[in-house]
């Protein structure tokens, strides 16, 4: 594949194309130089949506109207990025309008944003009309953000760590809210989006508490402020449901999209929560480290850094790369580049089969744990080296076959003929007592 062919398809080179004389010698200029060309053919060629839609340019950060100004308007502000925080903050518009094109957000969509910041990226999700509920950690940016947009109707904002929140019913709440604009959109019921609105608002956002309150309430800050939202939620829906019906079951088709300049330093974490939640979310576009990028998109065995992330990631989803964002783009200007990844969340009923999800974790979970052992050994006290080598002749892979050896497909294999060798083990007991 040519490399104007692979920037086209957003494909990731293979080994031959890495190690092509051309690419090698060029290095990671080489791909700088392919990024900016991607970007500027998508700008020129994907017009997006919010030429007609302005969100209004008020408050501290915006008085220029770019995200160039970020630095100097934090300054101004006396406001200093956090590393405890791993705050890295996106200055340039042109990267920010790109990752919204690449997430594919339309007015119908309902978006959650982590890590709003200093509301760079938020503005352009805004721009296109889509409903916005955006998680921000830092006590000091909550409180500007509000100010920023507090005349924007379809922001929400939750102050709170999203790895802490109750993720359950905050993803409950959203995909409620999704569905009931898409059955009001439906029935061009005006005063009914209004509601939903200001219900999902109120529901939704925490009373103002201080960080040590916050913590200590994390388990269930959702569910405090919102004795019934089910009930709410499905009233909102059967009072449209007539007219709004086939709108709604296309929401519930396409989900919630997520969209988050993650800190670094979270991104494992992150996916762990996120990724399983394929049958509320759609896809994620995350900003990602570029190496993790390239290690999770790229997962083939036999890789050096091919790890238990790598297979999971696959399980629950299609990763998709989508470019480079330069270290330089951002401020503070971090040690390492960044990437776009789009991952798009497979349903139970998509992924790969098997008997029993925590089960087949904790398989590829402890296989990795010294991944250059052969598994029939890795693998123990959990199954004899006996049932490991019999699953795995059964799954088509070698007896002595490492985890690193081992694709999504034949993990799967191996754990479900594993399941297999204990039920017979235990009926074969049975049968002699």
């Amino acid at each position: 594949m040519s490399s104007h062919q692979m920037l086209q398809t957003g494909s990731r080179p293979g080994p031959a194309a890495a190690v092509a004389p051309v690419a090698a010698a060029a290095g990671w200029q080489w791909r700088r130089v392919a990024c900016a060309a991607k970007q500027q053919r998508r700008r020129q060629e994907e017009p997006l949506l919010k030429e007609d839609f302005e969100v209004p340019a008020v408050g501290w950060m915006w008085d220029s109207g770019t995200a160039a100004a970020t630095k100097s308007s934090l300054k101004s502000a006396n406001i200093k990025a956090k590393k405890s925080l791993g705050q890295n903050f996106c200055t340039d518009d042109g990267i920010l309008s790109d990752i919204v094109t690449a997430a594919r957000v339309t007015p119908s969509d309902v978006v959650i944003e982590v890590g709003p910041g200093t509301g760079n990226l938020t503005r352009h999700l805004l721009s296109t009309r889509a409903r916005v509920l955006a998680v921000e950690k830092d006590d000091t940016l909550i409180e500007r953000l509000r100010e920023e947009f507090k005349q924007v109707p379809n922001l929400q904002l939750v102050h709170g760590d999203v790895l802490q929140l109750d993720l359950q019913a905050l993803l409950a709440q959203v995909a409620a809210a999704a569905t009931a604009t898409a059955a009001q959109q439906g029935s061009s019921s005006s005063s009914s989006s209004s509601s939903s609105s200001s219900q999902l608002s109120s529901n939704i956002e925490p009373q103002q508490e201080d960080h040590q309150q916050q913590q200590q309430q994390t388990q269930q800050p959702l569910r405090q402020e919102q004795p019934a939202p089910a009930e709410s939620s499905s009233d909102s829906i059967r009072s449209s449901r007539i007219s709004g019906s086939a709108s709604a079951a296309r929401q519930r088709r396409r989900g919630v999209k997520v969209v988050a300049n993650l800190p670094y330093n979270i991104t494992k974490e992150f996916l762990q929560a996120m990724l399983p939640q394929g049958g509320v979310v759609s896809e994620l576009s995350i900003m990602i480290q570029e190496e993790v990028a390239q290690r999770l998109v790229d997962a083939r065995p036999g890789r050096p850094d091919y790890r238990a992330m790598s297979v999971i990631t696959h399980y629950y989803s299609k990763p998709v790369y989508r470019f480079l964002i330069p270290k330089e783009k951002y401020f503070p200007v971090p040690g390492v580049d960044g990437a776009l990844v789009t991952f798009k969340l497979l349903p139970s009923s998509k992924r790969v089969q098997v008997q029993g999800e925590r089960g087949f974790l904790t398989l590829i979970n402890k296989a990795f744990s010294e991944r250059r052992k052969m598994m029939r050994n890795t693998l123990q006290p959990l199954y004899t080296a006996q049932q490991v080598e019999a699953a795995l002749t059964k799954a088509g892979v070698r007896p002595d076959a490492r985890a690193q050896d081992l694709n999504v497909e034949q993990f799967a294999a191996l754990y479900n003929n594993l399941q297999a060798e204990l039920v017979a083990a235990v009926a074969a007991a049975h049968s002699q007592q």
